[in-house]
């Protein structure tokens, strides 16, 4: 039997190594770049094709915002309203998203509600996904206002009862005074009959 010999020279070991080098070089600038693109400071805007809008996909980017940015998102689709009393649905409903959003302080479920409905009269071309969005979007409004009023009907309720019991506390009060009184004038009524008798 024969015995074959492999004979490694040392240029083809160094071609090995500097291919090595290269795959690594390229693998590790990808994965730099892979880095980069995910520590995006501002979350893009979702892209707006023909005056339409993915309310989704736009509620979605509203909530990756801080309290600033969606300051600044609101000032301008305030101002695109203003600026466009003709064709304003879609900075309205941009409008309607922003009020909609909880634990912020533009908050505001009722103005949200007002431009939901004047936005449903209005505009008739949704799309199915946004027409879905923009009715659970109403039903939870409705159901959030209807929290709120219960909420300001039971603090008028407590309010009222407080007043009734502070007004009971007090007569309470008064009548033990009085009771007092007459406790204290008993007590002297018998002190004199102790002394005289």
């Amino acid at each position: 039997m024969k015995k074959i010999n492999f004979n490694i020279t040392p240029i083809f070991i160094g071609n090995i190594k500097q291919c090595i080098s290269i795959v690594m070089v390229i693998l590790l600038t990808s994965s730099l770049g892979a880095c980069q693109l995910t520590k995006q400071k501002k979350p893009i805007e979702p892209l707006i094709l023909k005056a339409s809008l993915q309310y989704s996909q736009y509620y979605l980017w509203l909530k990756s915002l801080d309290k600033n940015q969606v300051l600044a998102e609101e000032n301008k689709q305030a101002s695109l309203l203003n600026s466009q009393p003709n064709d304003n649905s879609l900075s309205q409903g941009k409008l309607i998203l922003i009020y909609s959003l909880p634990n912020t302080s533009l908050h505001q479920p009722y103005k949200a509600k007002r431009l939901l409905n004047e936005h449903l009269l209005m505009s008739n071309n949704h799309s199915k996904d946004n027409l879905a969005f923009t009715l659970l979007l109403r039903d939870q409004l409705n159901i959030h206002l209807h929290l709120l009023e219960k909420q300001q009907q039971l603090k008028k309720i407590e309010s009222k009862n407080n007043k009734k019991n502070q007004t009971t506390i007090k007569q309470l009060t008064q009548q033990l005074n009085r009771v007092n009184k007459k406790l204290e004038l008993l007590k002297k009524i018998d002190k004199n009959i102790n002394e005289r008798g």
